[in-house]
């Protein structure tokens, strides 16, 4: 089995990490050209759209993107796309909610013109309607790319393009918000194409809103999680704004490099989140030992390397324009450490162990240390004490989830019973 399983994983892999050098080197490539062509100040708005768009998009996604990969992963496959159909359209009742409410939001908090901050607030929310959670509780790594990263991948690349003629940010979310609308319907396409539903149940669409609202109540704990987990990594964007709106460019493009790492580790967490639930009840909390123990050393060691390389790439990515200092750098590589370690131990291991609840409880207890320390540390020290204050929280997060999973192993663990032979 091992020779045949590893082969698999390794194509599993291969596949994610195409989808996931397609993205980076997309957005790495943007940076500059949007800086030189639209003005740092610019691009820090449009990242503090995004990182409101990423606030806002916890109640679209509403749990769907943190735990549906798990969900789908340990569902029978033809149970697999009707939760898909109902999750589409409860998130697409909650999107047209959402986008008017982040309008605002985004009019008080930037410096956007109203068309602007109008296109910017539908296209950055689109993709929480998508369906690459999906596909990767599937495993299928080229589906995701086909339906999903190449077409919002397209869109920076048009709207880079025409910004060179029209340099104004509504040409560039304009572009955005059509390619990533195709990327939710082609998505959308490819998990219930015919193949994907035979053997299956026939697909029932139900349009109603109690019953899309009813449904939510499942995702209670995913939602929790998602909701803490995004306060704790873009709420502080806004404190920065709100703070030292000055620092917000360096704070932006520091983000933004530290979000290009967790998306490189992507493809690992993706693989692991299908392999350990994939291998049935005897052999997964095996595979979950094996994972925890080796998450914090990972995560380590993805830290350092961000904190290293940050002051090199900002200078790159940025022409010279911003320069990110290790007084920033570091802080953002501790982030990446606790990060790193939360995803597997929380979305891999607890997960497929049943601890739902404990996921929502460490990203709830991490957001209620981060919050008001953003804000404290923020005023004393400016954007490096506000990521000191996200480092610290998520390693927070990150502790208490590797307790949880402990516990819970040595509970499924019973001890042999000695026995006495009778005389």
């Amino acid at each position: 089995m091992a020779s045949i399983a590893a082969p698999a994983l390794l194509r599993r892999f291969g596949g994610f990490a195409t989808s996931l050098v397609v993205s980076t080197v997309i957005n790495l490539l943007a940076i500059p050209f949007v800086i030189s062509t639209l003005g740092g100040d610019i691009w820090g708005e449009l990242a503090l759209a995004q990182a409101t768009a990423a606030v806002f998009g916890i109640l679209v996604a509403f749990g769907w993107g943190t735990v549906g990969a798990a969900l789908v992963a340990s569902l029978p496959p033809g149970r697999r796309p009707q939760m898909f159909l109902d999750s589409l359209v409860s998130r697409v009742y909650l999107f047209m909610f959402a986008a008017p409410v982040m309008f605002i939001v985004v009019l008080m908090l930037g410096s956007f013109d109203p068309p602007a901050a109008a296109l910017a607030s539908i296209a950055y929310l689109l993709p929480f309607v998508g369906a690459s959670w999906y596909f990767i509780g599937q495993a299928k790594p080229w589906q995701l790319l086909v339906f999903d990263v190449l077409p919002q991948g397209l869109g920076t690349v048009v709207g880079v393009i025409l910004i060179q003629f029209a340099p104004h940010p509504f040409v560039f979310v304009l572009c955005l918000l059509l390619f990533n609308l195709i990327a939710v319907i082609a998505g959308a396409l490819g998990a219930l194409q015919p193949k994907e539903t035979k053997g299956g149940q026939p697909l029932k669409l139900d349009l109603g809103l109690v019953a899309a609202i009813r449904r939510l109540r499942d995702q209670k704990h995913g939602v929790i999680a998602a909701g803490t987990g995004s306060l704790n990594s873009n709420l502080p964007m806004i404190a920065v704004k709100l703070v030292v709106a000055a620092a917000l460019p360096q704070y932006a493009l520091a983000d933004k490099l530290f979000r290009f790492a967790v998306a490189g580790f992507g493809p690992v967490l993706q693989v692991i989140q299908g392999w350990i639930p994939e291998a049935g009840p005897d052999q997964s909390t095996h595979r979950i030992r094996r994972v925890a123990n080796l998450a914090p050393a990972v995560g380590l060691l993805g830290g350092v390397c961000l904190a290293v390389l940050t002051p090199w790439a900002s200078s790159v990515f940025s022409r010279g324009e911003i320069q990110v200092d290790f007084a920033l750098s570091i802080p953002f590589g501790l982030i990446l450490a606790g990060v790193i370690v939360a995803q597997v131990v929380g979305l891999a291991c607890l997960i497929p162990l049943g601890k739902g609840a404990a996921l929502a409880k460490s990203t709830a207890i991490g957001a209620a240390f981060n919050v008001p320390m953003m804000f404290v540390l923020g005023v004393m020290f400016g954007a490096p004490g506000v990521a000191w204050a996200v480092g610290l929280a998520e390693l927070v997060v990150a502790g208490y989830q590797i307790m949880v999973v402990r516990d819970s192993l040595k509970h499924l663990v019973q001890p042999p019973v000695a026995t006495v032979e009778p005389r």
